[in-house]
């Protein structure tokens, strides 16, 4: 078994933040306009929030 090094672990993580680059590129370069990653981030929308003030306020009664 090869044993890897720091150096390996580097190359690893600038290739799958170079994927993540290219992906966004290629939606960018699609002209889409709805990107899950930048959704997923902002955390979830007022409807959402809603929801979940409506359910805590069912289940504490």
């Amino acid at each position: 078994m090869v044993v890897k090094g720091p150096e390996w672990e580097m190359v690893g993580c600038f290739k799958s933040l170079l994927a993540h680059w290219s992906r966004r590129l290629k939606r960018q370069l699609a002209g889409e306009r709805y990107y899950p990653e930048l959704h997923y981030m902002r955390g979830p929308g007022p409807k959402t929030k809603a929801k979940m003030a409506s359910d805590k306020s069912i289940r504490g009664s």
